[in-house]
């Protein structure tokens, strides 16, 4: 069966760089990562006898590929991810779709066994669907990484977005202020990245956490899902599909 599921593949073709995000689909993790690891997940993705310099892991969870129904045990919620960087020896080409999910039969022949260590980074990967939308996102993503310092941005942050519902705002700045009191001893700081292969994604780190965050119902990752959809994104796979077979029937002559 296949291992590993390889999604959001992002080509910088100037820095000849690929990443990708791998996200476990049975018991194997990856660990550090092997040259044949790399070398079969790259094969995958349709880019046959490539050559590489060098690679980067980094681990997080995050809840884009959930199913629906939603499961009651976090660990079918937040799953286990990792983004690869490559950096190519020379250029290539792909022919991958944004939305195409590629799953892959490669192991990690460094990974001894081991589970899963908490606490974990949380990531929610967020979609827009127009460049202005994108950009307020940001700008508005960016205020609220000050706000943690600074509580009297919220009336700044109301008038950029007075469209926005103001519970949705309250109710993720109030928990963004407790997880940061919480978990002063690991990491409770929004970070916002966007991809340059994929430029209408961002790549937006919650913070480190331990079990009882991701068990936590309306936890401080949710609210930021509910701030991105008023801001015109998703945050799920299957939202983005939605949107994009949507948009493929509105385009179909009739």
């Amino acid at each position: 069966m296949d291992n590993f599921i390889l999604w959001s593949v992002s080509l910088e073709e100037e820095k000849q760089m690929v990443s990708f995000f791998a996200t476990n689909v049975q018991a194997q993790r990856i660990n550090q990562g092997t040259e044949e690891m790399i070398a079969e997940m790259i094969d995958d993705l349709g880019a046959s006898e490539v050559s590489f310099e060098q690679w980067s892991i980094e681990r997080f969870v995050t809840d884009y590929l959930v199913d629906r129904p939603y499961s009651d045990n976090w660990r079918d919620i937040w799953a286990e991810t990792c983004e690869i960087k490559v950096q190519l020896s020379k250029p290539i080409s792909l022919n991958v779709k944004d939305t195409d999910l590629i799953r892959t039969f490669a192991s990690d022949e460094s990974w001894n066994g081991e589970p899963l260590q908490l606490p974990v980074k949380c990531v929610v990967v967020a979609d827009f669907y127009s460049p202005e939308s994108i950009a307020i996102a940001k700008q508005i993503l960016t205020l609220i990484e000050q706000f943690g310092e600074n509580v009297s941005l919220f009336d700044e942050l109301r008038a950029q977005v007075p469209y926005v519902s103001e519970r949705i705002v309250t109710q993720f700045l109030k928990e963004y202020r407790e997880q940061r009191r919480l978990n002063v001893k690991t990491l409770c700081e929004l970070s916002i990245r966007q991809r340059t292969g994929l430029p209408q994604q961002l790549v937006i780190s919650v913070g480190v956490f331990d079990e009882p965050f991701y068990a936590k119902q309306n936890n401080l990752a949710e609210w930021l899902s509910d701030l991105i959809h008023e801001l015109g994104g998703t945050t799920t796979w299957d939202e983005k599909t939605d949107i994009e077979l949507e948009n493929l029937k509105s385009n179909t002559p009739i």
